[in-house]
């Protein structure tokens, strides 16, 4: 689709389908092109309208995971702080700010 057809297909003037576009609301023109993806466009208004798009099995799937992967990394978090546990690279700058005239030490140099 033209641009001309986006905004008329959207229901909006050229300007305000560039301002749009600016704003992220709308999918910009594919690459290299000056041509819009219709189902992109449809799913852009789906969003800007707030009607839920189904989603394919494999997206299910990967937001399944992305849900599930999201939980465990707060348990571990949770856990690791529960028990004082501290990665190499907090260990590290501990140690590091022990150390006279360091970057990470915290004691005034007067």
């Amino acid at each position: 689709m033209s641009g001309t057809e986006v905004a008329n297909y959207c229901g909006i003037t050229l300007a305000t389908l560039s301002k749009w576009v600016a704003e992220g609301r709308l999918p910009p023109p594919l690459s290299g092109t000056r041509r819009w993806d219709r189902k992109a466009l449809d799913l852009a208004l789906d969003k800007l309208s707030g009607i839920e798009t189904p989603l394919s099995k494999e997206d299910a799937a990967e937001r399944e995971w992305e849900e599930w992967h999201a939980k465990y990394q707060a348990k571990l978090a949770a856990e690791r702080a529960k028990s004082g546990y501290r990665t190499i690279h907090e260990k590290r700058a501990a140690r590091l700010a022990k150390r006279p005239g360091s970057p990470l030490d915290r004691t005034p140099q007067w």
